[in-house]
């Protein structure tokens, strides 16, 4: 460790010296050396317990996104191929049934028509793959490109209509569109302009009630409470900058570990993290809890509002990594973190995918046989009825749940 005579805190002028009841900086914490802790004391030890915390949650949860996350996800990328395969065999083998000539014991049309839109179905999730023979089989049973062409210019000349109609014909910015979603597309752009120009309007009238008034009471306030956390932030961080400088150390291997800590340092007060410069110093030796530094509560109250500021970040960055979780993995971010829980989370979606792959084995074990076939194809349009009926239906259950992630 290294020692030095310089008290980080000497600033702080003679008046604290001598107190009876006084604060020390230990291990990371500023406690009251005799009389009862004052309410800036306990914030202060508040704050840096909840800093702690939040430090250690951002760290739990990008070690498990990099060593679980990645993991699960190499294991998605593996069962997605063999869903890939498994599709295309079943686009191929209900080609090749369509493309058979009608025979007395073959499909009827209602059942070549429901085995078409099983096919075209799996094709269209199967087309950005870029695969030449699904290519093919679009081509052959999919719509033919000059009516699917009309059929677009209509749904584009319909949508450019009623964006025209709701927000007026200055909104194409005299564009011309080639399909429904360039309109839909410019519609927003449109809608988003001018909010944006509502919004700078609001402001700038705000702005100039502002400059005729003044600032408030509330205001200056916070004015100041930002300005005594920069210059608390920079006092820490310049004592430690004298202290540490490597410059001015001529033993090598003293200079090396200087070097080292003042990079922590630097790092540390870039990020404004004031809880690690307060740990800097009490490993550097910078200082003496024995001695009893004292700090005024002027300066205690300053140091609160950066840790503050400091939580708010660590909060609002593990809420990310949460809302990642969530879209990436489906773990709830309401949920409290729980490692156990969100692998077991990703093993059910694995678990998920993998009886998918097996009912998908079945079906294509089940298609060579055209008796089973049709019996097959029936199945698929009783259940694609069922699912209608419940997308149609009211699930308070998955209602609530829905409302509870999006919070």
């Amino acid at each position: 460790m290294m020692k030095s005579t310089d008290d980080l805190f000497s600033d702080q002028g003679g008046d604290f010296a001598p107190q009876s009841d006084r604060l020390e900086v230990v291990a990371g914490k500023v406690v009251a050396s005799m009389h009862k802790p004052s309410a800036a004391q306990k914030r202060f030890n508040t704050l840096m317990a909840k800093v702690d915390a939040e430090q250690a949650l951002e760290q739990s949860l990008r070690r498990v996104l990099e060593t679980h996350g990645h993991a699960h996800r190499l294991a998605l990328a593996r069962l997605h191929d063999e869903s890939v395969r498994l599709s295309k065999r079943m686009v191929l083998l209900l080609d090749q049934c369509l493309q058979a000539p009608s025979q007395s014991k073959g499909l009827s049309t209602n059942q070549r028509q429901q085995a078409l839109r099983i096919l075209m179905g799996l094709c269209e999730s199967l087309l950005p793959l870029q695969d030449a023979e699904i290519e093919a089989v679009w081509r052959r049973h999919g719509p033919d490109p000059e009516e699917d062409a009309e059929l677009r210019q209509d749904a584009m000349a319909q949508a450019q209509a009623m964006a025209e109609a709701y927000l007026g014909a200055d909104f194409a910015q005299g564009r011309t569109f080639e399909s429904p979603e360039e309109v839909l597309r410019a519609a927003m752009e449109h809608e988003w302009r001018q909010a944006q120009a509502q919004q700078a309007k609001r402001a700038a009238k705000r702005a100039q009630r502002k400059a005729q008034k003044g600032p408030s009471a509330r205001e200056l306030v916070t004015e100041q409470k930002l300005l005594d956390a920069q210059n608390a932030l920079r006092t820490v961080f310049r004592q430690l900058a004298s202290a540490l400088h490597p410059d001015r150390e001529p033993d090598e291997q003293t200079r090396s570990r200087k070097t080292a800590l003042m990079s922590e340092v630097n790092a540390a007060y870039d990020r404004k993290d004031l809880s690690a410069l307060l740990r800097l110093q009490l490993q550097c030796e910078l200082v003496d809890a024995s001695k009893a530094a004292a700090l005024s509560e002027d300066r205690l109250r300053a140091m609160c509002n950066v840790l503050t500021e400091q939580v708010k970040t660590l909060e609002s960055g593990n809420h990310a990594l949460r809302l990642e979780m969530d879209a990436d993995f489906g773990y709830p971010a309401f949920l409290p973190f729980n490692e156990v829980e969100f692998q077991a989370c990703m093993q059910e979606g694995r678990d998920a995918l993998e009886d998918d792959l097996t009912h998908m084995r079945e079906d294509l074990e089940r298609v060579q046989d055209m008796k089973n076939l049709k019996v097959w194809l029936k199945q698929q349009t009783q259940a694609q009825k069922n699912r209608r009926r419940e997308e149609a239906g009211l699930d308070l259950d998955d209602l609530l749940y829905d409302l509870m992630r999006t919070r």
